[in-house]
């Protein structure tokens, strides 16, 4: 593939820039050969063409740009050298930078099609993004994922600043159009600016020391028999979902004793449990599990991880959705407690995915 870029000059908004290019180069051919017959044969041009498009600008300039006479040729007017020399001298102080800038261009663009060695993940923290960047190491060819975790709404930030290539963030059913999540998160979520890859469905549910399994069952019993509660940070999904069931079953925060007190990730709620510095936490299936907590299942959401939607087709997305999609990545998922790995993996939009559009879509088909 060669790519050239070349300067026209534009006369009016309706104008076409390169049929201008041919003026010049019919003055620069009939300097040379004093006949527009062989000049518009050089540049390629009917002499009837030719001809048209030297009168037209002629009309439009409401000066000669040729002397033709009948057996004699052609020349330039005065008026045309003139034109032809200022043209000549523009073209002297653009093309070095032209040239430069288009060295910059076929640079920028071999880097541009290297494939992605580097693949900067952000967002929120999941063990099946773990299994992910494992399965990278193990499997890709070059390819591999830096993980930084941080809060679902730090990773989507990240990814419109272009700071990562991927952010992770996480949502529920129940956080349809209006809900605590859709207000929070549609900012980062245009439809016009991010792509999503579905990574796989999770339980959410409520984690405890075996004293209390037979008595919080529900977030209604949470609140009625005050067990000490351990929460996640303000800015993480998996608040915004804890906030969304609150809504859904009528409670408010100031019901939920210790709703206040946090930590920053499932693993971190779970240690506080079995450390006996809180009764009850909000998180996942694996971090109960593995601390040997029994597990209430409140509900499942789905993990996805956001793409810019420019990024759409590079290679590195599509290896994203191969390797999610393979039987190493779906193996390592199966070691997770309360994990469904996706049954089709595609790019879907912000339409598609998300439960806030399908509450406005069947809001409009009533």
């Amino acid at each position: 593939m060669t790519f050239q870029f070349e300067v026209f000059p534009v006369v009016g908004p309706d104008d076409n820039p390169r049929a201008n290019g041919k003026v010049f180069q019919l003055l620069r051919a009939v300097r040379e050969m004093g006949s527009l017959h062989r000049a518009a044969k050089q540049v390629g041009l009917s002499y009837r063409h030719a001809w048209g498009v030297m009168r037209s600008w002629e009309e439009m300039l409401g000066r000669s740009l040729l002397d033709m006479e009948r057996g004699r040729g052609a020349s330039l007017t005065l008026f045309g050298e003139r034109m032809l020399r200022a043209e000549m001298r523009l073209r002297e102080q653009l093309d070095p930078a032209l040239h430069q800038a288009m060295g910059q261009f076929l640079s920028e663009l071999e880097d541009a099609s290297q494939s992605q060695a580097r693949i900067r993940f952000s967002g929120s923290h999941d063990p099946a993004v773990e299994v992910l960047a494992e399965t990278f190491a193990r499997h890709s060819h070059g390819a591999h994922i830096d993980t930084v975790f941080c809060s679902a709404v730090e990773g989507l930030i990240c990814l419109q600043e272009k700071q990562c290539e991927v952010a992770g963030f996480y949502v529920a059913p129940q956080q349809g159009a209006g809900s605590i999540a859709h207000q929070t998160l549609r900012k980062w979520l245009r439809p016009t600016a991010v792509r999503l890859i579905a990574l796989a469905d999770r339980e959410q549910g409520l984690m405890m020391s075996a004293e209390w399994a037979g008595r919080v069952q529900s977030l209604g019993d949470l609140a009625r028999t005050q067990a000490r509660f351990i929460n996640r940070q303000r800015s993480s999904g998996t608040r915004l979902l804890f906030d969304q069931l609150l809504v859904a079953a009528g409670l408010y925060p100031d019901q939920i004793h210790g709703y206040d007190e946090q930590e920053f990730s499932s693993d971190k709620i779970a240690v506080a449990v079995q450390e006996g510095r809180a009764d009850v936490g909000f998180g996942l299936r694996p971090g109960a599990e593995a601390h040997g907590l029994h597990f209430v299942p409140l509900t499942r959401e789905t993990y996805y991880l956001a793409v810019r939607r420019n990024d759409a087709l590079s290679p590195w997305v599509r290896e994203l959705i191969e390797r999610i999609g393979q039987p190493a990545f779906r193996e390592g998922l199966g070691h997770l407690a309360g994990y469904r790995p996706t049954e089709h993996v595609s790019l879907l939009t912000a339409e598609q995915a998300l439960p806030w559009h399908a509450d406005e879509a069947r809001a409009l088909a009533r």
